[in-house]
């Protein structure tokens, strides 16, 4: 196992994927399972998701940068499998041995990829409203964080929490394990959460409540100028834990997320602007996980890789 976290404090900037999800439906044409979404690629077609993964590495190893990737499996849990269309299949570890398999062809640059084990709350992201309570999410989250532990795998990611209950019960999970881990928000460009819980507070609440705390924090599937609007809000500047916040993947998209949770067409705005955006986010704001979600593709990684990548150059 690498170490993550003498990655993370000795380098200034660290890749994410891009989107997979969305480019396996919109490129590919990739059916998705309604129960644990995109999971099951990794048996129906694991060349196209193979594909993908490899786009983003060989641009961090272009870059020399190091580059968190992840296991396709936020909806993946033990209430979701039994439904899927795999009830039999080990999804978690099946995940892992597929990421490994594919860190094993990079043998030059194989030290550089950080694999990480994907979880995501049980309902909507998009939604607080069906989100568990702290001890509900304990207990539920527990099962696949316990199944990840065994497995060859760098990190543990929580991915686009809306709610700070379930990201309690989330973070407790994590903690009963020895892995490094991070918690990444839902938010709103008001600076909260989708409960209205603001930013600061919700790490505050968390930190508060493990005794291992989590790594860092960041937000998925949020543009970079919402973030930027989010950070600025009054409820979050300077205040002390904010220093605990450190990434962001970009959703190309500027929409709310309610108004993402119900558009059917695909949104994306300018790469170029983005980048322009994530390389301040980077600078004023100590922002070093750098990657992206929804509407985003190699060409989007690339862009900011090679921008970012001179940047520290100079």
């Amino acid at each position: 196992m690498r170490n993550f976290e003498i990655i993370f404090q000795e380098s200034k900037i660290i890749l994410t994927e891009g989107a997979i999800a969305e480019r396996l439906k919109s490129e590919f044409k990739a059916e998705m399972d309604c129960f644990i979404n995109h999971a099951g690629v990794i048996y129906s077609n694991p060349g196209i998701l193979e594909f993908l993964y490899k786009q983003y590495i060989d641009i961090a190893r272009k870059y020399n940068l190091p580059i968190m990737i992840m296991t396709p499996t936020r909806k993946v849990n033990y209430e979701s499998i039994p439904k899927s269309k795999f009830p039999d299949r080990n999804i978690e570890s099946d995940s892992c041995v597929f990421l490994n398999k594919i860190r094993d062809s990079y043998p030059d640059y194989s030290c550089n990829i950080l694999l990480g084990g994907l979880l995501g709350c049980k309902g909507d992201a998009y939604r607080s409203e069906d989100a568990l309570g702290v001890e509900e999410s304990y207990v539920f989250h527990k099962v696949q964080v316990q199944k990840f532990e065994k497995e060859n795998i760098d990190f543990l990611f929580a991915g686009i929490m809306p709610e700070i209950n379930e990201a309690v019960g989330m973070a407790k999970a994590m903690d009963d394990t020895d892995m490094p881990h991070i918690i990444s928000f839902m938010i709103r460009k008001d600076g909260r959460l989708i409960d209205r819980t603001p930013i600061s507070e919700a790490i505050k609440t968390i930190d508060k409540a493990v005794i291992r705390k989590p790594l860092c924090y960041m937000t998925n599937c949020v543009h970079p100028a919402n973030l930027l609007q989010a950070l600025s809000d009054d409820a979050n500047t300077n205040q002390p834990q904010m220093n605990r916040f450190k990434g962001i993947q970009a959703n190309a998209s500027v929409l709310n997320p309610e108004e993402l949770n119900n558009c059917g067409i695909l949104q994306q705005n300018d790469f170029d602007a983005m980048v322009d955006e994530m390389q301040y986010l980077h600078k004023q704001y100590d922002l070093k996980i750098l990657g992206g979600c929804c509407g985003t593709d190699n060409v989007f990684i690339e862009d900011l890789a090679m921008k970012i990548s001179g940047e520290l150059s100079n």
